[in-house]
């Protein structure tokens, strides 16, 4: 459904709002305050104006009053699902869990970005 994300912008803005979608849908509900979350965190376009659409990455969410940071990337050269936590901020006080998926765990991608804003807001 969406193996030409890379090739097709269309597909790719499509696989980009379904991740958001699931997320907003994930913490509403959650009863969680869709305020305290900004996603997409990191919104990364090239100087020209045209949008990175290179999966790197295809979400990405923070937490405002923690100000940890979730993002998913599609690696599809590793095809083995991945979570790595990250030390990132000022003083490296602030944790950003990475998700390097393959599309097949996309799914399970999705599920996770919703755990992570409930362990944020407990």
């Amino acid at each position: 459904m969406f193996d030409d994300y890379l090739t097709n912008p269309i597909t790719y803005d499509r696989l980009e709002q379904r991740f958001l979608d699931y997320f907003d849908a994930g913490i509403s509900a959650a009863r969680l305050r869709p305020e305290d979350f900004r996603s997409p965190h990191y919104n990364v376009f090239f100087v020209d104006g045209t949008k990175d659409r290179e999966a790197n990455p295809i979400f990405s969410a923070k937490h405002l009053p923690s100000g940890n940071i979730v993002r998913i990337v599609i690696f599809e050269s590793h095809p083995e699902y991945t979570e790595v936590h990250n030390r990132v901020g000022d003083n490296d006080d602030k944790d950003e869990l990475c998700l390097f998926m393959a599309l097949p765990d996309m799914q399970r991608a999705m599920d996770m970005t919703v755990a992570w804003a409930k362990q944020q807001a407990s």
